[in-house]
């Protein structure tokens, strides 16, 4: 009777196990159509398929419940657990299988979902910064039409010159702006120099302005007298913020310039000048902006220079073609560099323009006694030497502008009263009269000059003589003794 009961025992626990199986294996092969209120039984189904992975779980799971179910038929403690047979590992793998396809799937849809809805959203952000960084490029919507003043600082980077243009109001997209520059290569090329800008401007109109010299606003307007020396030059450009006087004498003892004029390769004696560009700085009315760099100042005097010399063609005497000033100096065998230094002596020394063309006359006289050891034709001597005032202290016009530890022994290079013939190179910038009339002179036989000090409105009177005598009874009547 036992064993009979023992046996019905074990049939019923392999009956159960394989319909429980067999059941559960239809009920996942339906899964891919589980309705979204059968979520539970998925999830169950889920947990299940993990048991079966681990095979003694599951199968002891089972043997629990069919041991409590018949403990009433017996009081015998149930069957030791037993491994699961092939059929039931393939059937759990299959079960894992379908688990990791339905997440898969699940994944999918929601990955799709998550970057469809990134697309959007980037397409919405990407789309609202064009249209508003297009209505700023285009000036759409800026304030009414207004003009404002921009600085830009020397060297200034795209950065800065956005950061200046938003602060005016000129723009108001900063990242914007940059992208255009960038892309358009005008990203660097800004002028330095002060601009007034309308704020109905575009991009395009708004770069072009600030990258062309010409827009800047900060123009300084200064007049050269003819007859100015360097130094005074130089302190007129620092007064007015054009440059500092150091940088352009730097400049103008420079060879920098000569490849560019061929009139500068004559120097030939640079080591006994002051200056090397004294006398070629051609005085005028000049433009020139604040903070210029100085080797652009230089070059508008020095093309001034080659213009008005090289290039302007004068009548120098009635009835001749017009010439310019180095062809009349080429006819009279004179170099230019002679030409500009006696003109600058006659500049510095004559009470006006007619007094120029005498006083040209007299230093030339002088100048023809070299060969002849300074003698003149009525045979005096001496005439080697200019005697000019306005050389003694050069590069400083009197002795007070000379530097006081050097002012009580100054000896100037150039001064007249020692050495021989024209001084080492031209002693200021002598005007377009002077020059001409360097290579234009009188016709006379004076070897003397002196002038009385103006009085009032009347200009200094010049006196002119043929012997030492004459001069000194001119002295008397100047002045001067």
């Amino acid at each position: 009777m036992s064993d009979e009961l023992d046996e019905k025992r074990r049939e019923k626990i392999e009956s159960f196990k394989l319909e429980f199986n067999d059941d559960f294996e239809d009920e996942f092969e339906n899964t891919n159509n589980i309705s979204a209120d059968s979520a539970d039984t998925v999830e169950e189904a889920k947990d299940f398929s993990i048991d079966l992975q681990s095979g003694r779980e599951i199968e002891s799971d089972t043997d629990d419940y069919i041991s409590n179910d018949l403990s009433s038929y017996s009081d015998k403690p149930p069957e030791p657990a037993r491994q699961l047979n092939k059929r039931e590992l393939r059937a759990a793998k299959r079960l894992d299988k379908k688990r990791r396809k339905l997440k898969a799937k699940k994944n999918r849809v929601i990955f799709r979902t998550v970057w469809l809805t990134m697309i959007v959203f980037v397409s919405i952000m990407i789309g609202q910064y064009v249209m508003v960084g297009v209505n700023d490029m285009l000036a759409v919507g800026r304030e009414e039409e207004k003009t404002v003043e921009i600085n830009i600082p020397e060297n200034a980077t795209l950065d800065q010159v956005t950061d200046i243009l938003s602060e005016k109001g000129l723009i108001t997209n900063k990242s914007f702006f940059k992208l255009y520059a960038t892309i358009t290569k005008s990203a660097a090329g800004f002028e330095k120099g002060t601009f007034e800008v309308q704020t109905n401007k575009d991009y395009e109109a708004l770069i072009n302005k600030l990258q062309t010299v010409e827009n800047r606003t900060d123009v300084v307007s200064i007049r050269f007298r003819e007859g100015i020396s360097i130094l005074e030059m130089a302190d007129l450009l620092e007064k007015n913020k054009v440059c500092t006087a150091d940088q352009f004498l730097e400049k103008c003892n420079s060879d920098e310039f000569d490849d560019e004029f061929e009139f500068l390769k004559d120097i030939n004696n640079e080591s006994e000048r002051y200056y090397k560009l004294e006398g070629y700085l051609f005085p005028d009315t000049y433009d020139f902006y604040v903070g210029e760099n100085p080797v652009s100042v230089v070059y508008k005097f020095l093309n001034n220079y080659n213009d008005k010399l090289y290039h302007t063609k004068i009548r120098f005497v009635q009835g001749e073609k017009k010439s310019t000033v180095a062809k009349r100096a080429e006819k009279l065998g004179m170099s230019m560099e002679e030409v500009i230094t006696l003109a600058s002596l006659i500049q510095a020394e004559a009470a006006n323009e007619d007094d120029m063309y005498v006083i040209s006359s007299i230093l030339h006289n002088r100048l023809d006694t070299i060969p002849n050891d300074g003698e003149n034709k009525f045979g005096e001597g001496g005439f080697k030497k200019l005697q000019l005032d306005s050389t003694v202290y050069y590069p400083y016009k009197t002795q007070n502008q000379v530097p006081a530890p050097l002012r009580k022994n100054y000896v100037s290079r150039y001064d007249t009263y020692k050495i021989d013939g024209l001084t080492a190179g031209p002693i200021c910038n002598p005007g377009l009269d002077a020059i001409e009339a360097a290579v234009n002179p009188s016709d006379t036989n004076y070897y003397y000059f002196c002038h009385k000090a103006a009085d009032g409105e009347q200009g200094a009177i010049p006196y002119y003589a043929k012997s030492e005598e004459e001069h000194l009874a001119n002295r008397k009547k100047a002045g001067l003794l």
